[in-house]
């Protein structure tokens, strides 16, 4: 269970993020939406620990803000918008082997961790990818590699920012069905800042709108979203079309 209580950050004079609180159960996922600068990405860092913030955060009963940022990293995986190491000159199963090992001085990994390495290449559909170097790769490779270390170290809370942002639409829904998998199975939770209102429906099992720093809506994604939230929170005139096994997809006509 994540508990986030009255979390904000100021950033000089600026209210980035107003006080936000909320809850999320263990196995569930919950999408961050909202227009562009709207607090999304603020929020997920504030919950990294990468900027200042005031609040309480308690993961499993456990305050995030009484542990150093060494002991945070080690609970949390946290994918970037843009994950860029082209100055580091190690393969990908190298890198999954160091994230396992960056505690352990021994220079030797463990079979233990050659086999992790190996499982997290093929869940992710990086196997091909296992000897080449981040700068070899397109945007796209680099953002499943980097999920792939964030999920190497098994995180009580995964954190994603704009995680499909540079996936092809096959890759999209591979990476994110993976990310719900991942979720339930591993009891751990998950957020995640998107801005395709219908990846969210299908993949989030909550979703937090936020405008301008505040929250404007949070619940259950099917009665968040709805076409009167949507044209409040974007200023677009959609239609919801619900199927007849229950799934939803939003049809935008027009801005207001």
């Amino acid at each position: 269970m994540l508990n986030v209580n009255e979390l904000s950050v100021r950033i000089g004079r600026v209210d980035i993020l107003k006080p936000v609180s909320f809850e999320l159960a263990a196995g569930q996922s919950l999408a961050l939406l909202g227009r562009n600068g709207a607090g999304k990405s603020t929020l997920v860092k504030g919950l990294a620990g990468l900027v200042k913030a005031k609040g309480d955060i308690q993961l499993g009963g456990v305050g995030l803000n009484s542990m150093t940022q060494k002991e945070r990293s080690q609970v949390i995986g946290y994918v970037a918008q843009d994950f860029s190491s082209s100055n580091v000159r190690l393969s990908v199963f190298e890198l999954l082997l160091l994230a396992q090992n960056s505690q352990n001085m021994q220079l030797r990994a463990s079979p233990e961790s050659l086999v992790l390495a190996q499982d997290m290449l093929n869940m992710l559909g990086l196997a091909h990818l296992s000897e080449r170097m981040l700068n070899e790769m397109s945007g796209g490779q680099r953002q499943m590699v980097a999920l792939a270390l964030a999920l190497i170290r098994k995180p009580k809370l995964l954190l994603l920012d704009e995680p499909t942002s540079a996936l092809d639409l096959a890759n999209q829904l591979q990476l994110l069905q993976t990310v719900r998998d991942y979720t339930q199975e591993q009891n751990i939770t998950t957020l995640m800042v998107l801005h395709d209102l219908n990846l969210a429906h299908r993949f989030a099992d909550q979703t937090m709108i936020l405008e301008s720093g505040n929250v404007s809506a949070f619940g259950d994604t099917h009665e968040v979203l709805t076409a009167e939230q949507i044209a409040n929170s974007y200023g677009v005139h959609c239609e919801v079309f619900v199927g007849s096994d229950g799934s939803r997809s939003i049809h935008p006509l027009s801005a207001i």
